[in-house]
């Protein structure tokens, strides 16, 4: 109820920031360059250098390809053989990424007691139970093994397959900015000459061994081969129409443990009940990735990026004041009497008067004593008057 009988132009009264100008041409100069330094910043980092108008998202590909090629090869012992494009890319471990053999050990063995090569040992206990074991002086154990089959060494092909095409095909969607919309390279031919803007999408084994930064020559790790990630990434518009992804390229195996590079695995061929050939690849193995980022002119964005710096603004005179206050000798207290309107100490004030109320309150009592003292006066004299 005392709200509502307030006066109406102080209830709904309008709050205002008072402004001092301060005429000097310096602080004026600072606060300008200032000003145009923080709008440059906007203009053009944010928006021009960084497009803070654009929103992202990043999303992974699929990755799909196709080995052509074949090599021939003369073994240790003199054998001459065929290596298909399916015997040079055992196995197919997972899908998109490719294993090229550049050298193939073949060992003929046969079900008997020997030394066991993969058993090291310091004592029987360390071979296997249960098959009378023992541990040779060589250090390994002497057991129930695939042994070599007699005398023979391993066959070894040294194969030339820098030149084995690889057809990769690749694509990527993002879902966020435009589900209906995929971006994929030709996967209805390979075309294996040109740049990636005229829709290749074959490649040489030393092609993409080009493209690792450092370079990485097929010659140099042939004989232990190598582990190389091959990455298509996608930097796309999604509001257009087309998009061409560009090639990274590393050697990975070097990176991980530079102690023990290379690449190999062994897989039996099996050729009898008790015989069989061991066989050990070395190559390299390339891992295809598909990835990428989509980029969309966004309003919220912009939005976003606009009002975020020009709360920037606000830094200017902050920078100013501080600098007419600390910075300007001679002539900050000046500046500080005009910015600043400094009031009386209230908690002072209300203690003054406190203490002069409480002397009113003394004076009006001893006032008070004085009249009962005079009435009673007046009252003895009437009483003795009658």
């Amino acid at each position: 109820m005392d709200v509502l009988k307030e006066d109406v132009d102080r209830l709904f009264s309008y709050n205002t920031v008072q402004q001092v100008k301060i005429l000097d041409r310096w602080l004026g100069v600072v606060n300008n360059l200032l000003t145009l330094i923080i709008l440059c910043y906007i203009v053009i980092y944010v928006f021009m250098y960084d497009k803070g108008y654009l929103e992202y998202e990043q999303a992974k590909g699929v990755t799909l390809t196709h080995v052509h090629g074949d090599a021939v090869s003369q073994g240790t012992q003199g054998d001459l053989r065929y290596f298909a494009a399916s015997e040079l890319t055992y196995p197919g471990l997972e899908n998109g990424n490719v294993m090229v053999a550049t050298k193939i050990d073949i060992t003929k063995q046969k079900r008997g007691t020997c030394l066991d090569f993969t058993m090291p040992c310091a004592s029987a206990d360390d071979c296997s139970d249960g098959v009378d074991a023992e541990c040779t002086e060589e250090g390994f154990c002497k057991e129930p093994s695939w042994c070599a089959d007699g005398e023979s060494r391993p066959d070894s092909y040294k194969l030339e397959t820098a030149e084995l095409s690889i057809w990769v095909k690749s694509g990527i969607q993002f879902m966020r900015l435009k589900p209906d919309k995929y971006f994929s390279n030709d996967m209805s031919k390979p075309i294996a000459k040109g740049p990636l803007e005229e829709g290749r999408n074959a490649f040489t084994v030393r092609d993409l061994l080009d493209r690792c930064e450092p370079k990485v020559r097929y010659e140099e790790i042939s004989e232990l081969g190598a582990a190389v990630e091959i990455q298509f990434v996608w930097d796309c518009n999604v509001n257009r129409e087309a998009c061409v992804p560009h090639i990274q390229a590393r050697r990975i195996d070097s990176a991980f443990d530079p102690n023990n590079i290379g690449f190999t695995f062994d897989y039996p061929h099996y050729t009898g009940i008790d015989k069989r050939e061991l066989i050990t690849v070395r190559g390299i193995r390339l891992y295809l990735r598909s990835l990428g980022t989509g980029e969309m002119v966004s309003p919220a964005a912009i939005i976003l990026k606009v009002s975020t710096g020009l709360t920037l603004l606000g830094l200017a005179p902050i920078i100013a004041d501080l600098l007419m206050i600390k910075c300007f000798k001679g002539r900050s207290d000046i500046y500080f009497s005009r910015k600043y309107d400094i009031s009386e100490d209230f908690s002072e004030v209300f203690a003054k008067l406190e203490a002069e109320k409480g002397d009113e309150e003394e004076v009006f009592e001893a006032d008070d004593e004085e009249a009962e003292i005079d009435e009673l006066n007046w009252r003895r004299r009437m009483d003795e008057e009658d």
